[in-house]
């Protein structure tokens, strides 16, 4: 997502199992995991695949204001410190702070990120930043659990907890801005661990710094949320190789005119809306219409919203939308 504050919220269940709608321990009784870079213990995997959102709790929240992205409450620069002690430059423009993490999942984890930057810049064919972004490098907040994200992100960070991880751009026009994906771990999952949602946050990050000019408010101007949310899916998905059944189920149902999806916002739609046919839409155009896609990018990276929004408007493939939905839904 392409915000000061995008949260990504999702049911939680990590190393220490949590119900989602349990109020996290209160922070002083917390006890931070042990710290680790050696190598994997039983029962912890290398990263493994994003999982879709299963319901209406996993909606992401979005900050409006230009807040700084940097340790913000009181003490939070010392209290990130402890409790974040691992830094590890995957790249210069990538950097993971973790409370508990292996070698091998550093590197595991660097190396999934890497290879999808080459991914994502095969897709949108851009050439290069947008202008004005000063985004340049990623910092990567991975708390060991759901509950140790509760527990300590809002006072690190002074961001809203009742979700499942948040994406902080921050204000890219100014220099020295960092960036941030500030996430958790999950264990209760397949291959058994994971930073929850990783590429598809990192993706938001990617789009916002190569075809979307400004901030996530900028972005917003006309409805854009069908190729935000849908590009991040799509590369996420698709750069795992990763069938995406939720999306393939739901174009068996022709629910929307792909019109209607370009009007797509979140005060509008719901998850399946936003996501599951975000998906549909932006993996439509992308692999039957690039040309068409290049040129709302074009629009997108200059900041011509207006523009963008006025070429989507002349399009009409209702009917090869309905008949590709139909070959997507048997499993193409």
């Amino acid at each position: 997502m392409r915000t000061l504050a995008i949260a990504t919220a999702v049911l939680i269940a990590a190393a220490t199992p949590v119900a989602a709608h349990q109020a996290p321990a209160a922070a002083d009784a917390h006890t931070p995991r042990a710290v680790t870079e050696t190598a994997p213990t039983a029962g912890r995997a290398e990263p493994g695949p994003d999982h879709v959102f299963a319901d209406a709790g996993q909606r992401p929240a979005h900050g409006t204001s230009r807040n700084t992205p940097t340790p913000t409450a009181s003490g939070g620069g010392r209290l990130e410190a402890r409790i974040l002690p691992i830094v590890h430059d995957c790249s210069p423009a990538l950097r993971i702070r973790a409370q508990e993490m292996t070698a091998a999942q550093l590197a595991a984890t660097c190396a999934s990120l890497a290879n999808q930057d080459a991914y994502f810049h095969g897709v949108v064919k851009d050439s290069g930043p947008v202008a004005d972004d000063y985004n340049t490098k990623l910092e990567v907040d991975v708390f060991n659990s759901s509950a140790d994200y509760k527990a300590y992100a809002g006072r690190i960070y002074g961001i809203d907890t009742n979700n499942g991880g948040m994406y902080l751009e921050g204000d890219p026009a100014r220099a020295g801005n960092q960036p941030r994906f500030i996430c958790y771990e999950r264990t209760d999952v397949s291959p058994g661990w994971q930073i929850w949602n990783l590429n598809h946050e990192y993706t938001h990050y990617l789009d916002g710094r190569f075809d979307l000019y400004g901030d996530f408010a900028d972005s917003q101007t006309t409805p854009t949320v069908w190729w935000g949310e849908g590009i991040a899916e799509y590369v996420s998905y698709s750069y795992r190789g990763v069938p995406y059944t939720s999306a393939l189920v739901e174009a068996g149902k022709h629910t929307y005119a792909l019109r209607t999806l370009f009007d797509t916002t979140y005060a509008n739609s719901d998850v399946n809306r936003t996501y599951n046919w975000g998906y549909l839409a932006t993996r439509y155009m992308v692999e039957r219409h690039p040309a068409d896609v290049a040129t709302v990018l074009g629009h997108y990276r200059t900041g011509n919203w207006t523009a963008a929004r006025t070429f989507l408007d002349t399009l009409d493939y209702e009917s090869d939308w309905h008949a590709w939905l139909t070959v997507v839904a048997a499993g193409a």
